[in-house]
């Protein structure tokens, strides 16, 4: 579902009366809109791909989530495509299992490099994943709380959750694994490779 679309009628049902102008509604909604990027903009985050990207699209993340591991891996040799300008945002949540999800994201956001954590821990899933950070500072746990508490806040029941800009400039939310091929044409915007 367009994310824009999304965000419309969240606001509509909690904001907008059924008298709204429509002119009112749209500027409420490029505001809204502006708001939620800058709230996914301010998160606690973990970038994977080119510093100085022409994109970003984020995924909210669990540490005890085998689709996130899935999805991370589907987007690997499309973050380390040369041709690649999207970053991708892993927002680290704890949603699953309050120890796993709490103590493994606990270590990648402590991590001196969360990326290289990150990709430990997602390479190594199905043997357990990163060494858990025991205890979970209460600085980092108060990021993981506000990002579960931002990912929840919007309505978003699962991870792992795409949230990115397609093709036409349009932010979209994408739930659950998405498949390669979608990752490289949809949203890594990706040329197929040559045969």
């Amino acid at each position: 579902m367009p994310l824009r679309a999304w965000l419309a009628s969240l606001l509509m049902l909690a904001t907008l009366g059924a008298h709204a102008s429509q002119a009112n509604s749209e500027s409420r909604e490029g505001a809204s809109m502006d708001s939620l990027l800058a709230r996914l903009e301010n998160s606690s985050w973990v970038a994977e791909g080119p510093a100085k990207p022409q994109r970003v699209a984020y995924v909210f993340t669990d540490m005890a989530c085998p689709y996130c591991a899935q999805l991370w891996e589907n987007m690997q040799p499309l973050v380390t495509d040369p041709a690649n300008k999207l970053q991708v945002r892993h927002i680290i949540v704890g949603m699953i299992n309050p120890k796993r999800s709490f103590s493994q994201g606990g270590a990648v956001l402590a991590a001196d490099n969360p990326a290289a954590a990150l990709a430990l821990h997602e390479s190594r899933f199905e043997a357990g994943g990163i060494e858990p950070l025991l205890p979970v500072p209460a600085a980092i746990r108060s990021q993981i709380h506000n990002n579960t508490g931002l990912m929840i806040g919007l309505g978003l029941g699962g991870t792992p959750t795409l949230v990115f800009e397609d093709r036409q400039g349009q932010w979209r939310v994408a739930p659950g694994v998405v498949k390669p091929d979608a990752l490289r044409d949809e949203v890594f915007q990706l040329e197929k490779p040559k045969p």
